[in-house]
Formats: structure tokens, C-alpha cells, sequence
């Protein structure tokens, strides 16, 4: 009888992680690079110096994948989400009448 030989994937359950950003933030960094392309041409396109282009779409693409790295390691790859859910919890709930409570008793 053989006996199967299977490789062990240790890193299955852990988030994908690319140059430091993980989970969703890997498509938060390409879409504001792939902004900062289509803002380079539309400025190009309407007559505006080309090195102040330049100048212009790297800085807000540097100051984009800053922030993205930042908040990568601040909240982890699912933290941002749970921040932001977090914050739509009510602190409390109040109610001004106990009716809808008495008409689920008849």
C-alpha cells in the first residue's frame, strides 16, 4: 500500500499581504494609483505644465499610499470595517412607548 505525501500550507488562514498592506488595502493602494494616472492625464490633457503634473500626482500618491500603509498597520486587514461598524452602533436605545410591546401580547 502507498502512502500520499501532502504538503502543509501553514499560511493559509492568515490575510494576503503584499509590500506591507493587507487584505483590502492592497486595492485601496491600487485604486489611488490608478486616480493619480487618470488625474495626471486629464491635467496633461488640459494644458498644465508637465512637471507640475508630475510634481502634483506624485505627491498625492505618495501622501495616498501613506495614509493606506498607515491604516494597514493601525487597524490590520478587517479592523477598518470593524471601526467603521463600530461606530454606527447606537450608545443607547430609547423608547418613548411600550405599545408596540402590548400589541405583541394580543
Amino acid at each position: 500500500m502507498t502512502t500520499s505525501v501532502y504538503p502543509n500550507y501553514r499560511a493559509m488562514s492568515r490575510p494576503i499581504t503584499f509590500k506591507g498592506f493587507r487584505g483590502q488595502y492592497i486595492l485601496v493602494a491600487a485604486a489611488s494609483l490608478v486616480i493619480d494616472l487618470l488625474l495626471f492625464v486629464i491635467l496633461y490633457c488640459c494644458g498644465v505644465t508637465p512637471l507640475i503634473c508630475i510634481l502634483l500626482v506624485f505627491g498625492l500618491g505618495a501622501a495616498a499610499l501613506w495614509t493606506t500603509a498607515r491604516l494597514s498597520r493601525r487597524f490590520g486587514a478587517h479592523g477598518l470595517m470593524k471601526h467603521f461598524a463600530a461606530k454606527r452602533v447606537p450608545r443607547v436605545v430609547r423608547f418613548n412607548s411600550r405599545r408596540v410591546y402590548f400589541n405583541l401580547i394580543k
